[in-house]
């Protein structure tokens, strides 16, 4: 209900009257919330973690360039529950990476980006499609926003690993995979 109230009070009103300690505040509230909320196992697309992803997401757009000082702290979160052995906890912090990545590049972390971008490939190997459809988004999202030249792990290695998921048949999952390949061939 918190995250709820404060995506709706940062869409409408926006961050430009936070000052700096209730920034400070602010952002650790949400990564400890984050980080301690316990999703449900058999309902990967819940209610409570989608209004939680909406919530982070919109604070840290509206924040922009000020959650500079964040990042590292929110990407070592991303890191940590990417290795959660729950499905939907991973599926949870792939969306996370695809609605922080603007605010990301915003701030100039290509270098950040590119590391989670590393970490995304090797996680290419996903069991669970609906989890694997959230990986190759938020891949998709870093490749828009730092460009295929920027992109780590390099589009030469990137490619091969796609070649066998376009077979998947799971609709996110192709979806996400396609349009990938299709900015990879654009370029």
């Amino acid at each position: 209900m918190v995250m709820e109230a404060l995506r709706k009070v940062f869409e409408n009103l926006g961050a430009a009257d936070i000052d700096e300690r209730l920034e400070e505040r602010l952002i650790d509230g949400i990564l400890s919330a984050f980080q301690e909320q316990a999703v449900a196992t058999t309902n990967l697309g819940s209610r409570e973690g989608q209004i939680m992803l909406d919530g982070f997401g919109t604070v840290v757009q509206a924040l922009g360039e000020r959650c500079h000082q964040y990042l590292k702290q929110i990407a070592g979160t991303i890191k940590w529950r990417l290795n959660n052995k729950t499905s939907s906890v991973r599926m949870q912090v792939a969306d996370l990476i695809s609605r922080t990545s603007i605010a990301m590049k915003k701030c100039g972390e290509d270098q950040l980006m590119g590391h989670l971008g590393v970490v995304l490939y090797e996680y290419l190997g996903e069991e669970y499609p609906e989890v694997l459809g959230s990986i190759l988004g938020a891949l998709r999202a870093i490749v828009n926003v730092i460009g295929m030249t920027k992109m780590t792990p390099p589009i030469r290695d990137l490619l091969p690993r796609l070649t066998p998921i376009l077979r998947n048949r799971h609709e996110k999952v192709q979806e996400n995979v396609i349009d990938l390949v299709g900015r990879i061939a654009d370029r």
